[in-house]
């Protein structure tokens, strides 16, 4: 579905879609895992296997329905991606989040629990759903651009639109895809129900100089900073593989 077109008419906003999928899947492998900090880090851009496992995450947060893409006009091509995903609080029988079943029940290469790890114990700090009393919310969890694309103002287009995609929610539900849209590709994924609760919260971990700089500017509250020198995968820390030492923010949005 058509959300909006930009201002140069160069580029559309839509739900991504069984149509765009691998577009946006493309995005996240050429974009996401090769330049993002955490994803150096973790060593993601070194194994294709780790990348696949975390491709799955992707796929799975396509069900909820809310993640977008930005598809260049001219070409027809995604070239920016959001994946969105929507966390309802753990349930007192479990007491284990989305991300941490994902990585036990999903995940084998140490890269990709490395990289799953670290945004479970951000968000366990930044402990979203006691501090803002919500028993729902929807991460902004991968933002990638491909690099012709970039310093056009599709991430933060990406992310606006993201709110307010998830406060319409109150009014009407998003449609979720379900396995069987996506084709045979991912007939191996568990199908699983869909989530029904309505977001109180937007979240996301920004580690690029530009997704802080989209967070503030569309209001998020910074709640923890962290440096990816504290974060290590196989023994070297998260910062001597990116080259830099720099850091990562959890920030949330009430909607």
């Amino acid at each position: 579905m058509e959300l909006l077109t930009t201002d140069d008419g160069k580029y559309r906003i839509e739900s991504m879609s069984p149509a765009t999928l691998e577009g946006a899947l493309n995005v996240v492998r050429e974009d996401f895992f090769q330049d993002e900090a955490v994803s150096i880090g973790a060593g993601i851009d070194k194994d294709p296997e780790a990348g696949e496992e975390l491709i799955e995450l992707c796929v799975d947060a396509v069900l909820d329905g809310l993640s977008l893409v930005a598809v260049e006009i001219a070409s027809g091509k995604v070239v920016s991606v959001v994946f969105n995903k929507l966390q309802e609080a753990p349930s007192a029988s479990s007491g284990k989040t989305f991300f941490e079943t994902f990585a036990e029940e999903r995940c084998k290469r140490p890269a990709a629990i490395s990289l799953i790890d670290f945004m479970v114990d951000l968000d366990a700090k930044c402990n979203y759903f006691e501090r803002y009393g919500v028993d729902c919310l929807c991460e902004l969890m991968f933002l990638g651009t491909l690099r012709e694309h970039r310093r056009k103002g599709l991430a933060k287009l990406l992310c606006k639109t993201s709110v307010e995609q998830a406060k319409k929610l109150k009014d009407k539900p998003a449609t979720p895809l379900t396995i069987e849209d996506l084709g045979p590709k991912y007939a191996f994924m568990k199908p699983r129900k869909p989530v029904t609760r309505v977001p109180q919260l937007c979240t996301g971990l920004w580690s690029a100089v530009g997704s802080k700089k989209i967070g503030k500017d569309l209001g998020f509250e910074v709640l923890l900073v962290v440096s990816l020198k504290d974060y290590s995968f196989e023994g070297i820390p998260y910062s001597d593989r990116v080259g830099v030492v720099t850091t990562c923010e959890g920030a949330a949005l009430k909607i």
